[in-house]
């Protein structure tokens, strides 16, 4: 499993290749800190979401990037502040 981080202006988001992305606030982040949501990669879009849920891009991939960064754009910082719900990991809004 890879986990690869993403700064936005918004939020701190860390992609895992096992089919989701945690959310943090954009400042940095302690150590085993709880996310303020979880989402799976089927919010960031068709472009990165293959089989079984699973990252289909490297994690390195400028289309990984575009991806997060319009989702951070457009919920980034409503995630950082619950607005959202936990996301997977707990009670959706």
């Amino acid at each position: 499993m890879a986990r690869t981080p993403f700064s936005t202006p918004n939020a701190l988001i860390i992609v895992s290749s096992d089919g989701y992305f945690d959310v943090f606030r954009p400042a940095a982040r302690r150590p085993n800190s709880k996310p303020a949501y979880r989402g799976v990669l089927a919010e960031l879009g068709p472009t990165v979401r293959g089989q079984n849920d699973r990252l289909s891009v490297r994690p390195d991939s400028p289309v990984l990037e575009a991806a997060v960064t319009v989702w951070s754009a457009h919920h980034g910082a409503a995630a950082v502040k619950g607005d959202l719900g936990l996301g997977r990991s707990g009670a959706q809004s």
